[in-house]
C-alpha cells in the first residue's frame, strides 16, 4: 500500500526512489547482533549468523529456524548459499572454511589451510569450487566436496578483507594458465576474482590463470601511499 512506500526525488538531478518499509521483523532469531545475512537464490530460505556465537538457516516466510550449523569453534563472519539452496557455505574466526547441509544442519566439508581469520568467501559458478580470502594475506581456491585447497589464487602483504568473483568472458584478457590445471577445478575460465585489501588496495586477478590483471591503491588525503608500499605497485586504470 501507499502507506509503507516514501518517494524520494530531486527532480535537478532526475534522481529518484522508493523506500519501502519492512513486512516483516526477524527478532527472534539472534539474541545479539547480527553479523552476516545471506538469502538463497529462491528467496525462500535464509541464513545468518550473530555475534551471540550462533549459525542459523530459518525460513522467510516465517522465520521458522530450519536448522542450527555448529561446528566452527569461534565467530563465523561469513556464510552464503550456494545457488542449489541446498547447501551453505562458512567461513570465521576459527580459520576454517566449511560446507553445509541445510536439511539436516550437518556439515559436509572443512577446508584448512588459512593461518588466521577467515573474512570473506565465495561460491565459484555451481559451487564445485569456492574461494576464501583471509587474515593471512591469501586467497584460496577449493574443492568443496573433498575439502581440498586447489590452489593459492593470491598470497600478498595484506589482509584481504573482501573478494567478489565476475564473469568477464573476453572484455578483460585474463591471460592462460603457466601449468596444467587440476581436474578438480571446476567454472574458473572467464572469471575475475576481486580482491580488496586491509591496505587500501584493490586488484583483479583471473582466476583460472592466476594472474593479476590490474591494480588499483587508494590513499589518504596526503597523496602519501602506506609505508613499504610503492605508487607503481598500482598503476592507473582505465
Amino acid at each position: 500500500s501507499l502507506q509503507n512506500r516514501i518517494p524520494v526525488s530531486c527532480p535537478g538531478e532526475n534522481i529518484s526512489s522508493t523506500f519501502l518499509s519492512p513486512y516483516a521483523s526477524f527478532s527472534h532469531i539472534h539474541g545479539k547482533n547480527v553479523s552476516y545475512l545471506d538469502i538463497s537464490s529462491g528467496g525462500d530460505l535464509g541464513v545468518s549468523s550473530s555475534t551471540d556465537q550462533t549459525f542459523k538457516v530459518w525460513e522467510t516466510h516465517n522465520t521458522e529456524v530450519k536448522s542450527v550449523l555448529e561446528g566452527h569453534t569461534r565467530d563465523v563472519f561469513s556464510c552464503k548459499f550456494f545457488p542449489s539452496g541446498q547447501e551453505v557455505l562458512s567461513g570465521g574466526l576459527d580459520s576454517l572454511v566449511k560446507v553445509w547441509s541445510v536439511n539436516d544442519g550437518s556439515c559436509l566439508a572443512t577446508m584448512k589451510g588459512h593461518r588466521g581469520s577467515i573474512l570473506d568467501i565465495a561460491v565459484v559458478a555451481d559451487g564445485q569450487n569456492v574461494i576464501s580470502s583471509g587474515q593471512d594475506g591469501t586467497a584460496r581456491l577449493w574443492d568443496s566436496a573433498q575439502g581440498a585447497c586447489i590452489a593459492v589464487v593470491d598470497d600478498s602483504y595484506s589482509p584481504i578483507n573482501a573478494i567478489a568473483v565476475a564473469e568477464v568472458g573476453n572484455a578483460v584478457n585474463l591471460g592462460s594458465p603457466k601449468e596444467t590445471p587440476s581436474n578438480r577445478e571446476v567454472g574458473t575460465e572467464g572469471k575475475l576474482v576481486v580482491l580488496a585489501r586491509e591496505d587500501k588496495s584493490l586488484e583483479g586477478v583471473s582466476l583460472h590463470s592466476r594472474q593479476s590483471r590490474w591494480k588499483k591503491g587508494f590513499f589518504c588525503a596526503t597523496g602519501k601511499p602506506p609505508q613499504n608500499l610503492r605508487r607503481n605497485h598500482f598503476p592507473e586504470t582505465s
